[in-house]
């Protein structure tokens, strides 16, 4: 984890704020599981279907009890909570913005690395 003090030193060298570097840290994460999730998926499809002969509907039986495994996945909640961070935080300046009120600093997300 890194810390709120670092967070913002960092943001502030490249000109961003936290929100936005959270937001980024977190697409990177998603996207390479989602690089590896295909290459499982494709490996998997092709096992299933080419070596194994196994019956389309017992592929899609597969397919419906990965789904619920999926669905219930710890690693993407905890992304949903991280994203509903970051759109609070990205809510809040906008309304400062709109008020026309000094655009402090956001209030502090929770540093996380969802590991």
């Amino acid at each position: 984890m890194t810390s709120v003090r670092k967070q913002k030193r960092k943001a502030e060298q490249q000109g961003r704020s936290v929100a936005e570097l959270q937001l980024v840290a977190l697409l990177r994460e998603v996207l390479e599981l989602l690089r590896w999730n295909q290459v499982l998926g494709y490996a998997n499809q092709y096992l299933l279907h080419e070596k194994l002969a196994v019956p389309p509907a017992e592929r899609q039986r597969v397919l419906e009890a990965a789904s619920s495994a999926v669905a219930q996945d710890g690693r993407l909640q905890r992304w949903q909570q991280r994203l509903a961070e970051v759109q609070q935080a990205l809510e809040r300046v906008e309304a400062q913005l709109r008020t026309g009120a000094p655009a402090g600093p956001p209030a502090p997300l929770e540093a996380r690395d969802g590991r």
